[in-house]
């Protein structure tokens, strides 16, 4: 049914169209409201080209819920893009718990589709553009096709999507950097008298959390560590790993893959004990492992603090979705990873009728600002409405996820928003320091078997150590056994060289 609408909705337009094409369409959404600097109203076809050419319709998949008020949202964007770039666009939305499944029968069945999500962590973006599912993406092709995409991005974070020196995706742009970090409940701060300004470690850091339970002894001091990433914590800079895994860590001194070059660290030695510490304390919930509801216990203000990663305007962030104030503190590096990249990117279909046309739409949702916050925003009036010029939004509105929709500096703020994130995120960015083994990506295939198990025994033992669930001195040595007999001599070996080859090239 929304293929037939977004069809006719075509025809009709396109009538109006031909009759008023010889001026180009304005936008009235400047890049200066959105807070981005890339051109936003620059179609890539001309109007010369969009008056002998038929319309192509673009089927785009993401993951997620579908929204309200999609066909009045879809056909206000059709509406403009048609105008601007003689395109309209299907926006596919599939549910999370799905995405992965349905993703794959399209790749495998021939299934008529154009652009996708796809990423480390969902449909994932290795495993299908070496299946040969998606497009190869020559830079020829996206200096013709996606100027302002290339023109945006700095250039040095392309090799996190590169396989084998090839390029099979589009990076949408947001956050592309880690930043370790804890979020403290601002009132707990000020009522313990807690200074922030003193934690300089994790011994500090306990003492923080002691404060806060002997303050208030009926609520949680933390969530403890499950969530952090102690590679990062409390250092100069990230400790390098393959795959963000540590028991494939990498040394730079020696350029070897060492199992416990994590394990062994001075600091990594500390996080354990101060996790356990968290246990044996109670400063977090006994089923802080299995806790299948800690947002009612945050936002109820009975859990003072968590791990939280870094950005510009965090603090408004967790103010608008948690509904209480927070103060945040960094704890470590801002560091560009292979995994951070490719958190999410958006492929084109390898079977695609019109792959360059798919292109130009994604160009077009990157660097238009008013096209692209129809689809981050809805309508005014129907999903938001205007306050100051900032968003507020309205009961059962629009909801999609911008950060699968190209550039999510294109974005109108939020009433909660700071002045100038945008930019803030975008120099942070260009700043932050690559990991040693910035885009590498290990070929699985030789060692999938002995590799698969040892993620499953990571998996089984990763709570225990990061929420100090037993003694680490017991729990590290029982898991690199297992991890042994299961095959990670060939693992690494495998990896190694592959590494190796990788460093030698670049």
């Amino acid at each position: 049914m929304k293929k037939i609408l977004s069809l006719t909705l075509a025809l009709l337009l396109v009538v109006g169209m031909f009759a008023a094409c010889s001026s180009k369409p304005a936008d009235s959404t400047t890049p200066e409201a959105s807070g981005t600097t890339a051109e936003a109203d620059t179609p890539t076809d001309s109007n010369d080209t969009a008056e002998t050419e038929e319309p192509v319709e673009i089927v785009w998949y993401v993951k997620g819920a579908e929204p309200n008020h999609y066909e009045e949202v879809m056909a206000a964007f059709n509406e403009k893009a048609l105008a601007d770039i003689n395109m309209t666009l299907d926006l596919r939305f599939i549910s999370d718990g799905d995405y992965n499944t349905k993703m794959q029968m399209a790749m495998a069945g021939g299934d008529d589709w154009d652009l996708c999500f796809t990423a480390h962590w969902s449909n994932n973006y290795a495993a299908a553009a070496g299946k040969g599912a998606y497009l190869e993406l020559t830079p020829e092709m996206l200096q013709e096709y996606a100027p302002d995409v290339m023109a945006t991005i700095p250039e040095f974070m392309w090799d996190g999507l590169k396989i084998s020196g090839k390029l099979y995706g589009l990076l949408n742009y947001q956050v592309m950097y880690t930043e370790p970090g804890f979020m403290f409940n601002s009132e707990a701060v000020e009522g313990s008298g807690l200074d922030l300004s003193t934690i300089t470690d994790y011994d500090s850091l306990l003492e923080a959390f002691k404060l806060l339970a002997e303050t208030y002894p009926d609520k949680f001091a933390t969530r403890g560590f499950g969530p952090s990433t102690p590679y990062a914590m409390f250092r100069d800079a990230e400790m390098s790993m393959v795959m963000a895994y540590p028991w494939l860590g990498f040394n730079p001194d020696t350029q070897k893959i060492e199992p416990n070059y994590f394990f062994d660290d001075a600091i990594t030695i500390e996080f354990f004990e101060i996790a356990q510490a968290c246990r044996e304390l109670g400063l977090q919930p006994a089923d802080a492992a299995t806790l299948k509801d800690e947002n009612t216990l945050i936002n109820g203000g009975q859990m003072l603090s968590r791990y939280n990663a870094m950005k510009p305007g965090t603090e408004a962030d967790l103010k608008a979705a948690r509904g209480i104030d927070f103060d945040v503190i960094s704890m470590g590096p801002r560091t560009v990873t292979t995994t951070q990249v490719q958190s999410t990117i958006t492929a084109v279909n390898v079977n695609s009728q019109h792959p360059e046309k798919a292109i130009q739409m994604y160009n077009y949702v990157f660097s238009n600002a008013e096209a692209a916050n129809i689809l981050f925003w809805g309508l005014e009036g129907q999903d938001y409405e205007l306050v100051d010029g900032r968003v507020q939004q309205l009961p059962d509105c629009w909801v999609a996820s911008q950060w699968q929709l190209g550039n999510q500096f294109n974005a109108m703020l939020t009433v909660n928003n700071e002045e100038g994130v945008w930019e803030e995120t975008m120099e942070n960015n260009a700043a932050a320091q690559p990991d040693v083994l910035f885009g590498f990506i290990p070929n699985r295939d030789p060692i999938e078997t002995e590799l698969a198990t040892c993620e499953a025994i990571w998996t089984e033992y990763k709570d225990i150590l990061y929420y100090g669930l037993k003694d680490y001195t017991e729990v590290v040595p029982e898991m690199m056994e297992k991890m042994q007999l299961a095959g990670l001599d060939k693992v690494v070996a495998e990896l190694q060289t592959q590494v190796d080859a990788f460093l030698a090239a670049k």
